[in-house]
């Protein structure tokens, strides 16, 4: 029995950290993206859209954390409730998120085809979908509700939060190829910083979701 409980929390530790560097990668990305431009070329450090590294010295950086994430999420297995449909597997949704992962990277931004483009825009959009619905749904299931910790309702909201901020991320970045002429987007850098924030939405809720902060207190008993 003492192996059992062994094995479980060493099971359960892991899936936190899996959390935590699903999340890391979220955070840090386009931070290491930028400062390492910044030593290249302090001019034009922050590029036009995250995808548009690939173009520049930090291609390998770009691709690489993409395929990383990619690993990360097919690796993660979450919650699989019986009889109740895909909508309810989280393990589908993390491999379906690990493929658009891998397709933005195989398929870069600054391709001349513009069916290459094409799938790199689509599956960049799945993608934060995906993250999105990890936090307005997946994160926030759980125990019923009227058996939630305080914490556990606070961690909800945050979830809630970072889901819509991606949502309202991803469409400001697709509105503003429509309300904004290509100069004014360059010059703003706008779609970057859309980006940006978009991925520390959905890193800082894979690592709440890995009790890196927000953690319920718990209480420790000794035989």
């Amino acid at each position: 029995m003492e192996t059992e409980h062994e094995s479980d929390n060493n099971l359960i530790i892991s899936y936190k950290l899996l959390r935590k560097l699903i999340g890391s990668i979220g955070v840090f990305l386009p931070v290491i993206l930028g400062l390492g431009m910044f030593y290249f070329d302090k001019q034009n450090f922050i590029q036009d859209s995250i995808s548009d590294y690939y173009g520049t010295k930090l291609r390998d950086v770009f691709v690489g954390f993409l395929f990383v994430l990619g690993f990360f999420l097919f690796t993660y297995k979450g919650y699989k409730s019986e009889g109740k449909g895909l909508l309810y597997n989280d393990n589908f949704f993390a491999n379906i998120g690990g493929a658009f992962a891998l397709l933005v990277a195989l398929f870069p931004t600054t391709s001349e085809s513009s069916i290459v483009r094409t799938i790199h825009f689509s599956s960049a959009a799945l993608l934060f979908a995906v993250f999105a619905y990890f936090c307005l749904v997946i994160f926030r299931r759980g125990v019923a509700e009227q058996n939630r910790s305080e914490m556990k309702k606070l961690r909800n909201k945050f979830y809630f939060w970072c889901g819509i901020l991606i949502i309202v991320c991803v469409a400001g970045a697709g509105a503003s190829f429509y309300i904004m002429s290509e100069e004014a987007r360059n010059e703003t850098d706008i779609i970057f910083y859309f980006e940006t924030f978009a991925l520390w939405a959905f890193g800082f809720s894979w690592l709440i979701k890995g009790e890196a902060i927000l953690e319920d207190k718990k209480e420790l008993f000794y035989n």
